[in-house]
């Protein structure tokens, strides 16, 4: 497409009225009937600078709940993982008694590990975090890890192991998980999963000590174990760490963005607060050159006649 310089004339007296405010507001900036170094020097400015301020407030105190959310959840995903590894133990511990050929001597040996796997499961579902809140829990322990700022909502995620998601270990137990609600009835419930008389693993234990390879054989009708018990709480763990893991590459985004936005926020505030009046009084002259010289080809344009302009 062919340009004329008609054309070129209008663009020329668009840029110099956008150079011409520049400049005005340059030199009203530079003006202030004191004597300013700096823009943080005038109150004017320094009013205009509390919104970043309160915005890079915020975005700080979100760092803080996202750094202690990510630490929260590391310590929930290992006692997960822990947990998940003993139930899974005791899975192939109880295959491994379906071997027809062990006897009860064998079996007795072998409750030595069930009691060992059994006291361990129950301080794992007793773990406290570093502040003494307990990693497994029945009621959601919520973190803000995004928003709160610019317009956008904030966004929490849960941080506990939900326990009660192994309610397979003592299903008979009727445990009222909205009952408790705190460390004394939560060590009940532990011992209630773990200790019960019904409890699937006391239970295995019990049998194991006694030698009573009836009461754990899967083919046998008087078994009162079953593997699907002992199956379904290791894959339970598993979902719960999937959950979290999930949780913490949402916290990964989130600090990322918290980042961008604190960059974003301390450059604004920097150029708000933070301009060498010395500096920009040589931009002020340097603009001035610019729009004489725009000026002065704008007039040698607009002098020409019709045929000149259009050629």
């Amino acid at each position: 497409m062919r340009t004329t310089i008609a054309n070129r004339f209008n663009e020329s007296l668009s840029s110099i009225q956008r150079h011409a405010r520049q400049l005005a507001d340059e030199q009203v900036r530079l003006s202030g009937g004191t004597k300013l170094l700096r823009a943080s020097d005038s109150p004017l400015t320094m009013g205009k600078a509390v919104d970043l301020r309160t915005t890079e407030a915020q975005l700080d105190a979100l760092g803080r709940l996202q750094s202690a959310a990510a630490n929260r959840m590391s310590e929930t995903e290992s006692a997960l993982r822990d947990a998940g590894k003993v139930l899974d133990d005791f899975h192939q511990l109880y295959v491994m008694t379906q071997n027809a050929s062990i006897g009860t001597q064998q079996l007795k040996a072998l409750s030595s590990q069930a009691v060992v796997l059994q006291e361990e499961l129950k301080q794992i579902l007793s773990r406290a975090d570093a502040t003494g809140y307990r990693i497994f829990n029945t009621s959601d322990l919520k973190v803000i890890v995004d928003g709160g700022t610019a317009g956008v909502d904030p966004v929490s995620i849960n941080t506990i192991g939900v326990l009660a998601g192994l309610e397979m270990l003592n299903p008979s137990a009727g445990i009222e998980w909205d009952k408790v609600t705190d460390n004394e009835k939560l060590n009940e419930a532990v011992d209630q999963m773990v200790y019960g008389e019904e409890s699937v693993l006391n239970r295995f234990v019990n049998a194991l000590k006694s030698g009573n390879a009836q009461a754990i054989r899967a083919n046998n009708q008087e078994s009162i174990i079953k593997s699907d018990e002992f199956r379904a709480a290791a894959e339970e763990m598993i979902q719960q760490q999937i959950r979290v893991g999930a949780a913490q590459a949402r916290v990964d985004r989130s600090v990322q963005r918290t980042d961008d936005l604190k960059l974003s926020v301390s450059s604004a505030l920097s150029n708000e607060v933070d301009t060498d009046f010395a500096q920009a009084t040589m931009e002020v002259q340097k603009a001035k050159a610019l729009l004489e010289a725009a000026q002065s080809i704008t007039a040698t344009i607009g002098s020409m006649n019709l045929f000149q302009r259009l050629g």
